[in-house]
């Protein structure tokens, strides 16, 4: 009996692989891509990373020429779907045509689906074998366990929606860069092309509109009158209620009525109760606007360390675009991680 899972990456089929035959596992080459075999309950597994998509939209042959084929034709025939990693595809139709179980364990994500789904279109040319879904948001010990323990039907519908994101893509970016850059190449001397994209134009225009408002800003002064004050022992500053001044002749005004001041008198005391809610997990967003407000790290740079430190098992899926907590996070696991080690004081 020989259950064939496929994950996303190779790293995260050597850590899953690693973890479920308790690091007891061998390593070989199926159509010269590595794949982890090992034994575990008496059956025999293989795990094989794929290299995310392994395969792609494209348009017919006939579509190729850009002068005999006008853009807006190009929003009309539906793109054909084939193997862009033949390699990974061979290998796939070899394990699967041995088969008696397959496991799609591919990113908790659209994407991830949709990539589990190719492996599973492929798979079933030579097998009828069941294909499940082991669903996990991090490659912990604990979760990758629970995940094949209790293993899902695959999400066709989020399969889908990667499906139609990448059909939408080829679609207004063939069309428009091809519609653009025809009409600037009238115009302009010149045999460049002007990408154009659903992503890329609307983030350019983003940074266009930022580039602008920066070079047009124009810096203003403004004064903050502050007073350091020692009670008991402890010292602290206080700063004027009027916050930023942008009149200096009454922030003048205000530093001379307390220049020479050495005793100053409580009027008036205002206790309030909140309430701190915990922090929200982060979204992808979230991530890379602290990454680089606070360590000064390009997204690229945060993506590649936490893609890194979540194939790793250290941290939950990175590319996601929820603040919530699975309903069956396990917290508890990862705050007694917390009480040992260097980091525990």
């Amino acid at each position: 009996m020989t259950t064939v899972v496929f994950t996303e990456k190779n790293k995260a089929a050597a850590q899953i692989a690693k973890i479920l035959s308790s690091d007891s596992v061998s390593r070989i080459s199926v159509e010269g891509v590595q794949v982890y075999d090992f034994k575990k309950n008496g059956r025999q597994w293989r795990v094989m990373g794929l290299a995310g998509h392994i395969m792609g939209y494209d348009y017919p042959e006939e579509y190729h020429n850009w002068h005999a084929v006008a853009p807006k034709v190009l929003l009309d025939p539906a793109p054909v779907k084939s193997v862009t990693k033949q390699s990974y595809a061979n290998a796939i139709t070899r394990l699967a045509s041995s088969a008696d179980e397959i496991i799609l364990a591919c990113d908790f994500d659209r994407e991830g689906e949709n990539i589990g789904f190719e492996a599973r279109s492929i798979a079933e040319k030579v097998s009828k074998a069941p294909v499940k879904r082991a669903r996990f948001s991090s490659l912990s010990t604990g979760e990758i366990n629970r995940a094949f323990e209790e293993p899902v039907a695959p999400d066709e519908n989020m399969a889908m929606a990667a499906e139609a994101r990448q059909i939408l893509d080829l679609k207004m970016g063939a069309a428009f860069t091809r519609y653009v850059t025809l009409s600037v190449r009238e115009r302009v001397r010149t045999k460049g092309v002007l990408s154009i994209g659903p992503c890329q134009t609307p983030t350019c225009g983003f940074v266009y509109e930022r580039e602008r408002a920066i070079r047009n800003f124009k810096s203003k002064d403004f004064w903050k009158v502050e007073a350091l004050f020692s009670t008991h022992g402890s010292d602290f500053t206080g700063l004027h209620r009027g916050g930023h001044i942008q009149d200096k002749a009454k922030a003048d005004c205000v530093f001379s009525r307390i220049k020479d001041c050495k005793v100053a008198t409580i009027t008036k005391k205002t206790v309030k109760e909140a309430a701190t809610n915990p922090p929200y997990p982060l979204n992808t967003t979230e991530f890379l606007k602290r990454a680089s407000k606070f360590l000064g790290m390009s997204p690229e740079q945060s993506l590649e360390i936490a893609e890194q430190l979540y194939l790793s098992g250290f941290i939950s899926y990175p590319r996601t675009e929820t603040n919530r907590y699975a309903d069956d996070f396990e917290f508890k696991p990862i705050l007694v991680s917390f009480t040992k080690g260097v980091y525990a004081e």
